[in-house]
Formats: C-alpha cells, structure tokens, sequence
C-alpha cells in the first residue's frame, strides 16, 4: 500500500527554506506514530533536510531516497528506480515524506493519504501538488488546537 503523510496549511503550503514553516509538537508525535516500524521513502533534499537536523536518517524506519546521486550521508538507502521499487514493495506500506516532486510522481499512485491541516496560515515557498480530495473517503478525523489530523482512502473506481 502506497501511503502520502504531509502536513499543510490551507493554501497547500509545506515548506519554507527545506524546513517546516511551523512547529508543533502534536504533528511531530503523530508523525512519529504513524510512520514510525516502516518504510519511508523521500526526495534527496527531505532526506537532506532531516539529516541535517538529526545527524542521522529517520530513526525506527527503513529511509529510502529516490535520488540519481550515488551515495548518502547515513543509513539512507538509494532508490534509482521508482517503479522497481514499487513493485518490490507492494505487499507493504510505504510512506512517502516529501517533498514535492516525490508528492508529485505519486500522488495520483496513493491509496492512502494522512494529511496533516494546519489551521494557521503562513508564508514558505513549497507546496503540495494540485489533487482532487473527491477522489478519496475521510476515514479517520482528530481535531486539536493547532491540526486536524485527517485519514483518507482512494475510492474504488
């Protein structure tokens, strides 16, 4: 099962500078939860982004990059071949984290989506991918101060 986890304001906004354009612990924690015994698969820079802050890849998940550069800080594992990679991996769930050309290519691919809402709006310069939400059934809902995290599975054609 091909899962998107993202977390975004109303205007689709996801990121500022490589980084969240916000900081709460909420979505940090159920980011963890959700993900957290899996596999993950992001872009270069989002894998970049997290070393950087970390010094080491995604702990307690297997972190797959989807990159054309031939080596990695850390225990990030290099996917040159998305389609391969899919098919590899079919038979169990794959989160991908970012960023938006990673978003882009599968969007349309996922069956599941666990969209954080930002209430708030604010400023950055990465957005999530234009998507038709008609194309999927809210599942799940949990409302906080801050988010609304939401659970959504593709309908059946």
């Amino acid at each position: 099962m091909l899962s998107i986890i993202v977390a975004m304001d109303k205007n689709r906004l996801i990121g500022r500078g490589n980084d969240l354009p916000w900081h709460y612990p909420e979505d940090l924690a159920y980011f963890k939860k959700v993900t957290m015994g899996k596999s993950v698969l992001m872009g270069y820079n989002t894998y970049l982004s997290i070393f950087n802050r970390l010094h080491k890849a995604l702990p307690g998940r297997t972190n797959y990059v989807l990159t054309s550069k031939q080596t990695l800080p850390g225990e990030g594992i290099i996917v040159k071949n998305l389609t391969e990679f899919l098919e590899n991996k079919k038979h169990e769930e794959v989160f991908i984290i970012g960023g938006r050309s990673v978003y882009e290519q599968l969007i349309n691919r996922a069956d599941r989506l666990y969209i954080t809402w930002i209430h708030q709006t604010f400023s950055g310069d990465t957005y999530f991918p234009e998507f038709d939400l008609q194309d999927f059934q809210l599942i799940q809902t949990d409302v906080t101060p801050n988010c609304t995290f939401s659970v959504y599975e593709r309908k059946q054609k």
